[in-house]
């Protein structure tokens, strides 16, 4: 019988807080732990201990960057002391989690004064867009003294923004 790889990454992913070592895994899913281990790694090309250590690397980096809680509360909600989480987490990313959760925000709160700054910008007004053949018609029906451009002299002539 094959087992369900989806049914052991959602039950790691639902239970990381609890799952300490793939033994406890095998158990919970009433399954050997050798055939565990290795069907894990044929489907996924990464051990099952590989796996748990990742996706609490993962629920880290979730909970940084969307709560205030403190360092050591991540820790303990993902079942690992604070000393092991902070090793594990600077070991996988080079920074510690604090470093972690400011760089976060401050990459996050640059781009929201970009497209804010990009809004502010297209709420001014119309915006005229020229491409280079409408240039080119333009300069051309100037020189022949046309007096209005033709509509194939106007292609390319968009305007972006509010139509007032």
């Amino acid at each position: 019988m094959a087992l369900d790889i989806t049914l052991i990454k959602s039950f790691v992913e639902t239970n990381l807080g609890h799952v300490h070592k793939t033994q406890h895994v095998a158990d919970q899913l009433n399954c050997p732990l050798d055939k565990l281990k290795k069907s894990f790694y044929r489907s996924e090309k990464l051990t099952l201990s590989r796996f748990i250590r990742e996706s609490r690397i993962a629920r880290m980096k979730e909970q940084l960057a969307q709560s205030d809680s403190l360092c050591k509360v991540i820790c303990i909600d993902l079942g690992i002391r604070e000393d092991v989480g902070a090793r594990l987490f600077r070991n996988a990313t080079g920074m510690t989690m604090e470093e972690f959760r400011k760089m976060y925000r401050r990459s996050i709160s640059g781009i929201w004064r970009r497209e804010a700054r990009n809004q502010a910008n297209m709420d001014s007004g119309p915006h005229l867009v020229l491409t280079a053949k409408a240039v080119q018609h333009a300069i051309t029906s100037t020189r022949r003294g046309s007096s209005k451009p033709s509509a194939t002299q106007l292609e390319g002539i968009t305007i972006q923004g509010h139509a007032n």
